[in-house]
């Protein structure tokens, strides 16, 4: 992982997930992101998640793959969760999937389908 505050991400997402994320904690995931969104992309969410997009896609076999058997929600869920997660660089994006998958998904014995059902519940409101 390239970006130096992924790893500071990591910690706070889940808990971000689990709502017991401490006020300081989420001030200092939004310092994180806003300071990737410009440093890394320009201040564009569109270029950002469009690389997010690209990149999981591909680590999860694409179409062809694993990726083509997700719904539209399952597929945005999961790039929403790498994108906050993992803050991937241009240069590093694709081997940032690759760390993801291994971590999240594979280290964890899931499926793609499953872990993205697992984030689309998560990023339903709650209720």
């Amino acid at each position: 992982m390239s970006n130096r505050y992924a790893d500071e991400q990591l910690a706070i997402v889940p808990k971000m997930m689990m709502r017991t994320v401490t006020r300081r904690e989420q001030a200092r995931f939004d310092k994180n992101f806003d300071r990737w969104m410009r440093r890394e992309w320009n201040g564009s969410e569109m270029r950002a998640m469009v690389a997010c997009l690209g990149a999981v896609s591909r680590a999860c076999g694409g179409a062809r793959g694993e990726w083509g058997t997700l719904t539209d929600d399952e597929q945005q869920a999961i790039v929403r969760y790498f994108g906050m997660a993992y803050l991937p660089t241009r240069a590093e994006a694709y081997d940032d999937a690759e760390e993801f998958m291994e971590n999240e998904i594979r280290c964890n014995k899931l499926s793609v389908k499953e872990f993205a059902q697992i984030m689309v519940l998560t990023f339903s409101p709650p209720g």
